[in-house]
């Protein structure tokens, strides 16, 4: 009888297993099939792996395809996989030994590509980013070792990624979540499309084919970032602007005045790529238009982009306060009472609304109206002397404190809202997640709505990345039928109009690579210090709570997204 029940148990367990097993399975989306000479495993619900078989002792070559995940509001495929990479952990424990690189290949796919090092050993991983609807993305990495053995398998990696294509257009269609596939340009004769832009200036004519008469001239410069200008024959249109370039196609994007066709907005492009001599050349033909650039030579000219963030620093650099020593140098840490913030809720602009205010309060009995540095880079003495105002009197009050200012010296009140007293955080402490406040505006009569995010996100591996998004919406009411919604983020804003009868739509694209808004960063006690990889440092104060889910930052306390949380998110190096 035991027996029986012995190989009942051991039957159901079985079964459990292998029901366990097909829900597993079931939960994976679909992925490409096992090429020979692959062995296929799953990690979990969280990827499919291919691992190449047959590799030397010590040699590895790892394929993955991930879930698939919904862009944020109005977030390319290589603002997607730039973030990944920045953010992202070295996979296999492994350390990054530099900065990724990014190509988008068409509107449906980019690249990424980071080397890293595990015990000395040199690592690639690259990753492919696939999205045919616009709306999700599926990532796909393959993860290698630098060898000569391993990288005569890249064209067959380079298959076994490519067919995410293939697999998530098959999807969307039979999911029917639709499909937005970049269709290619038309082929040039004597015109190989496609590959790496070469920077520099492109000059060509405008020719009318019956005749072969000459209308117009233009004088075109690309810039290693991404930008174009217009020098000459651009004048009726915009004349610089972000270029959309698929290096796998050569179809490129950069306005108007050089298109195939002039039908929509997405069609505006050009082709790009090398002719038989050698040269680089931009071609369009618009019915009997043809027009033709050639690289001339190389551009010492300064991007629109560059302009404007040295106009950008110079503005910093003038509205930067002053009165600060090097980092250490300032207020020591025995000479802090506390560091702390007052926050209080109020009703304004039909919404509620969240006021804080931060204070620096020292053991000889003084305090700091707000927190413009980092207490170990203030100058106490030239703040005390050119900014007397902001320094006032304090003392406690059973478990709060009570201020007195300059204005009224003996009279001491305490703040209103609730006093927080923040804590330092040890120095190489790594927080890991999505720090950030958000903010609503409403009016009912107009249907009027607004939302503003920003924040920080900060990784484990000592990496930041600062945002700031949000949305509008007005009308679509009796005696306001128009609705017009606008969507924005760092990267540039899509803003829609729709009327009775038509809807109107239009883009803008900032001309920004995003090295001003992510770099390194660093705790040490009350300051935070980010490297920016545009080179510019910055030292701000900071604090945290006991748990760390909130940080200091830019004058507000941050609250952690607790989608992001972790059980062991904190890590001291």
């Amino acid at each position: 009888m035991i027996q029986i029940y012995l190989r009942i148990a051991l039957l159901v367990c079985c079964l459990l297993g292998f029901a366990q097993n097909i829900v597993s399975a079931q939960s994976l989306q679909p992925t490409p099939d096992t090429p020979k000479g692959w062995k296929r495993t799953t990690e979990g619900r969280k990827a499919t792996v291919f691992t190449k078989t047959g590799l030397q002792r010590g040699d590895s070559l790892v394929v993955k395809f991930y879930q698939r995940k919904v862009l944020e509001t109005n977030q390319s495929l290589e603002q997607w996989v730039n973030q990944r990479f920045v953010l992202g952990n070295a996979p296999n424990n492994g350390v990054w030994v530099n900065g990724p690189k990014v190509i988008r290949q068409t509107g449906n796919m980019t690249e990424g590509w980071r080397d890293f090092e595990v015990g000395g050993k040199k690592h690639t991983v690259r990753g492919l980013a696939v999205g045919v609807d616009k709306v999700h993305v599926r990532f796909a990495s393959a993860i290698s070792s630098d060898t000569q053995q391993v990288r005569k398998y890249k064209p067959e990696t380079d298959r076994l990624l490519y067919r995410l294509l293939v697999v998530e257009r098959d999807a969307a269609r039979k999911e029917n979540r639709g499909t937005s596939i970049e269709l290619p340009p038309p082929k040039v004769k004597n015109l190989k499309a496609g590959g790496p832009i070469k920077p520099g200036r492109y000059v060509g004519s405008s020719v009318y084919l019956k005749d072969q008469k000459v209308s117009g001239t233009f004088d075109l410069v690309l810039f290693d970032n991404g930008e174009f200008e217009f020098l000459k024959g651009g004048e009726k249109y915009k004349k610089t602007g972000q270029m959309i370039y698929s290096q796998a196609t050569g179809r490129l994007n950069i306005g108007s005045k050089l298109e195939n066709s002039v039908r929509d907005h997405e069609n505006e492009y050009c082709v790009y790529g090398k002719e038989a001599t050698g040269k680089m050349v931009i071609f369009a033909r618009d019915g009997r238009w043809q027009r033709k650039l050639k690289w001339v030579s190389s551009s010492e000219r300064s991007s629109p982009a560059d302009i404007k963030r040295a106009e950008a620093i110079a503005k910093a650099e003038a509205e930067r306060y002053k009165h600060v020593v090097d980092p250490g140098q300032g207020i020591q840490p025995d000479e802090i009472e506390a560091v702390m913030y007052v926050w209080e809720t109020a009703y304004r602009s039909g919404a509620v609304q969240l006021d804080q205010e931060g204070f620096l309060l020292m053991k000889d009995g003084r305090v700091l109206d707000g927190l413009p540095t980092a207490p170990d880079t203030l100058d106490v003495a030239v703040s005390r002397s050119r900014e007397p105002d902001r320094w006032g009197w304090w003392k406690k009050e059973k478990e709060n404190y009570a201020f007195a200012w300059p204005v009224r010296p003996r009279d001491y009140r305490q703040p209103n809202g609730k006093q927080v007293i923040g804590l330092p955080l040890e120095k190489g402490t790594k927080l890991d997640g999505d720090f950030g406040m958000a903010q609503t505006t409403a009016n009912l009569m107009s249907n009027y709505s607004s939302i503003r995010r920003w924040g920080i996100k900060l990784n484990r591996n000592g990496r930041f990345l600062k945002y700031r998004n949000g949305s509008t919406q007005m009308g679509g009411v009796p005696g306001m039928e128009s609705l017009a919604t606008s969507v924005w983020d760092d990267e540039g804003a899509v803003t829609s109009i729709t009327g009775l009868n038509a809807t109107a739509l239009s883009k803008r694209k900032n001309n920004s690579s995003g090295s001003d808004r992510m770099g390194t960063y660093e705790f040490d006690g009350f300051r935070l210090t980010l490297t920016f990889d545009d080179g510019h440092v910055e030292h701000q104060a900071t604090f945290t709570d006991e748990k760390q889910n909130n940080i200091w930052f830019e004058g507000s306390n941050l609250y952690e997204r607790q989608e992001n949380a972790r059980p062991d998110k904190n890590e001291k190096k």
